[in-house]
């Protein structure tokens, strides 16, 4: 999606030309000589009224473009500081999730690491479907994904009173929760398996532990519909293996370093180690073409690795070679 008109940075030239122009017409209504005299002057660029009308437009366009900026914050497809990701997510009460605790008795104290920008969003996109009355797919991905951030309600009557209680979960306990996929795989059974991808292993399979707590809170009456029965279970590691050359020609604009290729092919590894993730050759290739790279020759995974509803991609090791050929 492009960036809607309204936000575009208008051009110097018709900036400088619009604002001269204003500023001659003013002038001459009062004093026409005057203004003249004025337009001669923004016509000469050596004139110092031009040069610094010219330095406030400058200045100007940036300003327009900072503003700009932040106005774009607010809308899903343009946001990208940490703090606004944090203020969108506010719309649908999503707080940004603990994935692993901090440690206050080491010093220097040791932060929490906290939900990246794209999980937040991610789950952002899918709170709509907790909304809904029927047991969509992406409905119960969400609350899988949001593990015990929804309240218990409890209604409790009292002499002349009805209490409701909103009794919230520790929001500073972790949620190794990756990624998750329900399926109902006996049709019209109402016999809904969900799948979990785990943070606490680096293949992603879950402890029973994690499978515990996510049962547990699936199951509540205020989230699981009344006609399901919903069981989960861990995701199931696909391994492969990343190995690649890459040819650089022996040209200056395409030398890269060895862990620079390492570093990519990791970080795509990473981003493609979710439920029913692909593993394709050709986007592996490109991501090392964006480093710059002549030719690239993967020789594993020898062909592409696809995965089913209930597995996950796992990189068990990575071998690059960078040649100069």
């Amino acid at each position: 999606m492009s960036t809607p008109q309204a936000f575009a940075i208008p051009e110097f030239e018709t900036l400088y030309r619009d604002y001269t122009a204003f500023a001659v017409k003013y002038v001459s209504q009062q004093d026409p000589e005057k203004g003249q005299l004025l337009a001669k002057a923004f016509a000469n660029e050596s004139e110092l009224l031009a040069q610094s009308t010219q330095a406030f437009l400058i200045k100007r366009i940036a300003e327009i473009r900072e503003q700009n900026y932040w106005a774009l914050q607010q809308f899903r497809k343009f946001v990208t500081e940490s703090d606004m990701v944090d203020l969108l997510a506010l719309q649908y009460g999503l707080k940004r999730q603990v994935i692993e605790p901090g440690d206050d008795s080491v010093f220097p104290a040791k932060p929490p690491k906290l939900e990246s920008n794209e999980d937040l969003l991610r789950r952002f996109d899918l709170a709509p479907y907790q909304f809904h009355t029927t047991g969509t797919r992406a409905g119960y991905k969400f609350h899988a994904l949001t593990l015990d951030e929804r309240p218990r309600i409890t209604i409790e009557p009292e002499p002349n009173a009805v209490v409701m209680r909103f009794e919230f979960s520790d929001i500073e306990r972790p949620v190794p929760i990756k990624d998750a996929v329900a399926r109902m795989l006996e049709p019209n059974s109402g016999k809904v398996t969900v799948a979990i991808l785990s943070r606490e292993t680096p293949d992603g399979t879950a402890s029973q532990a994690l499978i515990d707590r996510v049962s547990n809170y699936m199951n509540r009456d205020d989230i699981a519909q009344e006609s399901d029965e919903i069981t989960v279970k861990s995701a199931s590691p696909k391994s492969y293996k990343i190995e690649a050359t890459l040819f650089t020609g022996a040209e200056p604009g395409n030398d890269i370093s060895n862990d620079e290729a390492l570093q990519a092919a990791w970080d795509f590894a990473e981003k493609s180690h979710r439920l029913e993730g692909r593993i394709d050759r050709l986007e592996l290739g490109h991501e090392f073409y964006q480093l710059g790279v002549k030719r690239v020759a993967i020789a594993q995974p020898t062909a592409d690795v696809v995965c089913d509803w209930d597995e996950a991609p796992h990189c068990v090791e990575v071998v690059i070679n960078v040649r100069a050929e």
